[in-house]
């Protein structure tokens, strides 16, 4: 038997697929005399007859159904052998930043709408504080960030809004008179910024008892019972307990979160903002 060539095997799957020499043709792109001859050629190699033609219809043989399989494999396996010395093409990578207070309890159904509505494209995640994340999408360095802001953004899409609320540790006491101590984020921060504001003009007498660069460290010092926070309704984990409204504790507002977008991320910033308002 003679080597099988891959042409031979081409157009045979595609008179297979087709069950016909005149549109196997146009899959492979060859003309159906050439088709017709690579189907001969095969039968002649195997000593076999692969199909049963006739003016008005074409069938595989039993050999040919057989014989089918195999010859798919054996595309295959040329399709992989080639592609095994091909060099590997480059991935496109988009650089997304997402606010530490954005849903963090939903992070998980972020990261699959990003990968589902953007396939085959590689990104690079950042959850960071709305202030590290402005400035690198200043420097040009991030095709989308969601950010927290207290005052509308230029050239930013609001994408949701939020009710602000005060939280401690359930095993916290919370303190009845003297200054209320505070754990809160940096003085960038605009939940930071928007929880003073509220107590200043409520009158409350408070004290900055911690000040923390990052979520993680705010958390962590509410649950160690350092004092009480200010937390967007869905940062607020379940193992916090949230005051309500009242005089001695008047409502921080609400908290809003915008998009910024480069031209490429402006399809997933649509999907991303639908299931944000959803």
């Amino acid at each position: 038997m003679n080597d099988l060539d891959p042409l031979w095997l081409r157009s045979f799957v595609a008179v297979a697929d087709t069950q016909s020499v005149t549109r196997a043709a146009q899959q492979v792109h060859r003309t159906q005399s050439a088709v017709s001859t690579h189907l001969q050629q095969l039968e002649a190699s195997l000593g076999v007859r692969l199909a049963e033609r006739s003016t008005r219809s074409l069938a595989l043989t039993a050999e040919g159904e057989r014989f089918l399989p195999h010859a798919r494999r054996l595309l295959d396996w040329q399709a992989d052998a080639r592609a095994a010395v091909q060099p590997a093409a480059e991935e496109e990578v988009r650089r997304i930043g997402i606010s530490e207070y954005f849903m963090p309890a939903r992070l998980g159904e972020l990261l699959a709408l990003l990968h589902d509505s953007t396939p085959g494209v590689r990104f690079e995640l950042l959850w960071a504080s709305s202030a590290s994340l402005q400035q690198l999408w200043q420097a040009g360095t991030m095709d989308l960030a969601v950010v927290t802001s207290d005052e509308p953004l230029p050239g930013a899409r609001l994408i949701r809004r939020e009710p602000l609320a005060w939280v401690h540790a359930e095993r916290y006491a919370v303190p009845t008179s003297g200054p209320a101590p505070l754990v809160l984020l940096g003085p960038e921060c605009p939940v930071r910024r928007l929880a003073l504001d509220a107590l200043a003009r409520a009158g409350r007498a408070h004290h900055l008892r911690l000040s923390c660069t990052g979520a993680h460290g705010a958390m962590a010092a509410l649950r160690a019972g350092w004092g009480i926070g200010c937390l967007n309704q869905s940062a607020v984990p379940p193992d916090l307990v949230a005051l309500s409204a009242s005089q001695r504790w008047p409502s921080p507002g609400r908290l809003s979160f915008y998009s910024l977008t480069r031209p490429a991320l402006q399809a997933t910033e649509r999907e991303l903002r639908r299931w944000a308002q959803a």
